[in-house]
């Protein structure tokens, strides 16, 4: 017996048994392209997910917040007795410590009322410096950037997103124009270009200089957040660990300051991700063994069905495990393509979803994406599954008596 001659013998009976055949392969269809569509939109979240982080700065930034007002302590939430800011002279004394920021972001943020004439909206307003084109490699579309000039004499001026040109200047030409915020005038810049984070337009944006939001808005110096974007990558852990040195030696709670890097976050995150890719796959890989199952049944049966063919091929002088091989190959055949026809349809079903969510949030850049690892495993998985299951019917196969056998009606 070569090896071949399993493998046709296999094919003919899946052929004279065509809707059997079907029924067991769908099982393993199933199951395949469940994990092969799971694990591919797993894939594209982490893939926009790391996106939206690279729009961020990347691995090259280092986020500092105050401490926060409220700890959990014995089981419970209690406010500090103390409070700590951020200001911008700490802002001045981190570059004083240290050459390696490339871009520094002092923030003050929040909601507030936008109109232009009798057009009225709820923006975002983020004071910021003029960095933040640099920073956040955010680019206008039209007019230009905050400055630091803009900063340093506290102007009333603003850049304000697609979304805001929209709803209170209807795409029409916004440079030079004015709106109010929060009652204040501020004339227009610049539009910033169209960005999606998350699925998300960001569009509602109106940056104004930090030393306006904190003349205007705040009332006082206190910063709510500064992001440093460090020279080179490698120089993140340095960046950070000067910012932690200049916040000890200038505050009395120096050490309760907030001070991380998006690299430690950008891992989370992955791992994060993984993990739901892990558990998801997992529960999708329940309908490989639901197909498995129908692979063993199918070849008992078929078994039971060939019981002469097998006592023959005995009485011919088939050993044992010629017999065992036969129907182990027939068993891998049935899961092998099982598993082929699953890994087209799985990639189907990422890309169906993935547009779906694409047509449901407007503009998102999320997709579907297939490794050749992931297409690697389920193949794996499939041919792991045929064999498992197959085995036993085999075995039972290649026990068979020949004298039994052949007296079997």
């Amino acid at each position: 017996m070569n090896f071949l001659e399993p493998i046709a013998v296999g094919l003919a009976q899946l052929r004279a048994n065509k809707l059997r055949s079907l029924l067991t392969l769908l099982g393993i269809v199933i199951g395949v392209s469940s994990v092969i569509g799971i694990v591919s939109l797993g894939e594209g979240l982490r893939v926009t997910v790391m996106g939206d982080f690279a729009q961020r700065g990347g691995a090259t930034t280092v986020l500092v917040n105050p401490p926060e007002e409220w700890v959990r302590k014995e089981g419970r939430w209690v406010q500090r007795p103390w409070r700590e800011y951020l200001t911008t002279e700490d802002l001045a004394a981190i570059h004083d410590e240290t050459d390696q920021v490339r871009a520094a972001l002092p923030g003050v943020w929040g909601a507030a009322e936008a109109r232009h004439g009798k057009s009225a909206t709820t923006a975002r307003y983020t004071g910021t410096s003029g960095d933040y084109a640099e920073g956040f490699d955010w680019p206008v579309d039209l007019g230009r950037h905050l400055t630091d000039d803009d900063v340093r004499y506290a102007r009333r001026v603003c850049v304000i997103g697609r979304q805001i040109l929209k709803d209170l200047f209807q795409d029409k030409p916004a440079i030079g124009e004015e709106l109010e915020l929060n009652g204040d005038r501020y004339e227009v810049v610049g539009v910033l270009e169209p960005r999606v984070r998350f699925g998300q337009e960001q569009g509602s944006e109106i940056l104004i200089p930090i030393s306006t939001a904190q003349l205007r808005i705040t009332g006082n110096r206190h910063l709510q957040g500064i992001t440093l974007f460090a020279a080179k990558l490698e120089t993140v852990n340095a960046l950070a660990d000067a910012v932690r040195r200049v916040l000890r030696g200038r505050h009395e709670h120096g050490e309760e300051f907030r001070v991380r890097t998006s690299e430690k976050q950008m891992e989370e995150t992955d791992n994060i991700i993984r993990i739901m890719k892990m558990v998801a796959g997992g529960i999708a890989a329940i309908s490989l063994l639901v197909g498995g199952i129908g692979i063993m049944n199918i070849m008992l049966v078929s078994v039971a069905e060939r019981t002469r063919e097998i006592g023959i091929r005995k009485a011919l002088g088939a050993k044992p495990r010629h017999i065992l091989f036969q129907f182990v190959v027939e068993a891998l055949v049935l899961s092998l393509a099982g598993g082929l026809i699953g890994i087209f349809a799985g990639m189907g079903f990422g890309l169906a979803i993935a547009t779906l969510i694409q047509k449901f949030a407007p503009g998102s850049p999320f997709t579907s994406v297939v490794s050749a690892g992931s297409v690697a495993a389920a193949t794996s998985a499939a041919m792991a599954v045929g064999l498992f299951f197959g085995i036993y019917p085999a075995w039972r196969a290649a026990r068979l008596d020949p004298v039994e056998a052949l007296r079997y009606e």
